[in-house]
């Protein structure tokens, strides 16, 4: 039964792993891609969704990278916890902040990515409309 419940959480850490550093990779490929459509463009105020949109993607890369570190943390928290014999409970305390705030930053990294999809494809609509 342990060792089903390490394997489910081995593959659980797997998964968030890939997702985390999936969207970490398609933010900074909007940021490139958004930034190669404003080449040569005037700053001008058909630009401000972009802008905002680019902004959105460097904060979900920024909580991408941060729930890396606290992902870290808590694995090195973690080992602390096995090797000073804690128990559940006061492993559980030790963790819980970390887990939320890990939470809290794979969140914002999902929601600011979304942002920023929609505020791209708001200005490319924009533009195709004003010509």
């Amino acid at each position: 039964m342990k060792e089903d419940v390490n394997s489910l959480a081995a593959r659980l850490a797997e998964e968030l792993s890939k997702y985390i550093y999936f969207l970490l990779a398609a933010s900074g490929a909007a940021i490139a891609y958004a930034l190669k459509q404003m080449e040569g463009k005037g700053l001008s105020t058909d630009l401000i969704f972009v802008i905002i949109a680019l902004l959105a993607w460097c904060g979900s890369f920024y909580f991408g990278v941060r729930h890396l570190r606290l992902h870290r943390k808590h694995m090195i928290e973690n080992a602390n916890a096995l090797l000073a014999d804690e128990t559940f409970q006061q492993m559980q305390k030790r963790l819980k902040p970390l887990i939320e705030n890990m939470e809290s930053a794979s969140n914002l990294q999902y929601v600011l990515f979304i942002i920023g999809v929609f505020l791209y494809i708001s200005w490319r609509v924009i533009v195709l409309f004003a010509t």
